[in-house]
């Protein structure tokens, strides 16, 4: 059986990329999902399903069985268990858009297909 914080993970990550993004860049979106819960494993999905932060949860396509959904479970069940390696990110984009809300963050670094950012104080 699959926990909640593990289960809401591993949809994001399926949700968000899975199907194309390389597995550095699956952990890299996990850790801006666990430092925004304060990495607390009882806050992932009260994270994941805020409103107007994850733009898959609006009307979630449904899971298909196979190897990305596979490695979003696996990528998420791991990620519970590594350091934070994106420098504090709690905010990412895919690289080829350009969002308005990037004029208050700080860029930390490019994982797979996605540009990581933390907010600036």
């Amino acid at each position: 059986m699959i926990e909640a914080a593990v289960l809401c993970l591993a949809w994001t990550l399926y949700h968000e990329g899975a199907k194309n993004e390389p597995i550095e860049g699956l952990f890299a979106i996990a850790q801006v999902v666990l430092n925004r819960a304060q990495r607390n494993p009882e806050k992932v999905c009260d994270v994941v399903f805020a409103p107007a932060q994850f733009s898959w949860t609006l009307k979630p396509p449904p899971v298909e069985p196979g190897r990305p959904w596979d490695n979003a479970v696996s990528v998420a069940r791991l990620s519970f268990h590594m350091a934070d390696f994106t420098g504090g990110a709690d905010h990412y984009h895919a690289g080829y858009m350009r969002p308005v809300w990037v004029k208050n963050m700080k860029q930390l670094g490019l994982y797979g297909n996605h540009i990581f950012y933390r907010r600036t104080k």
